[in-house]
């Protein structure tokens, strides 16, 4: 797995330059509602494939409705709708810092259909985002990307700045595992 790099912007006031705006596609963002789950899980796969992390996408239909939609979900899910088709994807979270007031939002994950990629979907969608954060009176939205996603130039030209000081640490498989493991009883002397 390659390093992430961790991404910030202030959720202060959001502009999008004028010729961001224009596209020559017709689409709406919104918030996800469980008909578009489909849509959801195909763009997700596609995430999968480009990192090489296929084998992490095991959720099925009603895990992404239990876990998107009702008093519990886990986490929000904006779409970008065209023609009654999801073109595009912002799912995000909220988390908390303790001594904090208020979240930050957590960008999760970020994917619009490669054929219609530079055509403003990427932009509208992350200005929900930061649109929530706003709503939400957080402080910040926050991704974590692996180093070498050419989504990178869409994010810092929107005003995300790379936190160079910040590591992403993971532990996974046979380390999680071990790691978990109840230490062996001591023996009293």
């Amino acid at each position: 797995m390659a390093p992430g790099r961790c991404i910030c912007a202030s959720a202060g006031p959001y502009r999008l330059a004028a010729r961001e705006l224009l596209v020559d596609i017709p689409f709406v963002v919104r918030d996800a509602v469980p008909a578009d789950i489909p849509g959801i899980m195909r763009l997700k796969l596609e995430l999968a494939i480009a990192d090489d992390i296929v084998h992490t996408v095991r959720a099925t239909a009603q895990d992404w409705e239990r876990d998107s939609f009702g008093p519990n979900a886990h986490f929000i899910i904006f779409v970008a709708a065209s023609a009654g088709n999801v073109i595009g994807i912002a799912i995000c979270a909220e988390r908390y810092f303790p001594g904090w007031v208020g979240p930050t939002i957590a960008l999760l994950d970020l994917c619009v259909e490669t054929r219609l990629r530079g055509h403003g979907v990427g932009s509208a969608l992350l200005a929900r985002v930061a649109a929530l954060a706003k709503a939400r009176d957080s402080v910040m939205v926050e991704l974590t990307m692996r180093a070498g996603n050419r989504a990178a130039s869409l994010y810092e030209r929107l005003g995300f700045v790379d936190v160079t000081e910040a590591r992403c640490y993971v532990i996974a498989g046979t380390a999680l595992d071990q790691l978990a493991m109840p230490a062996p009883a001591r023996l009293a002397g």
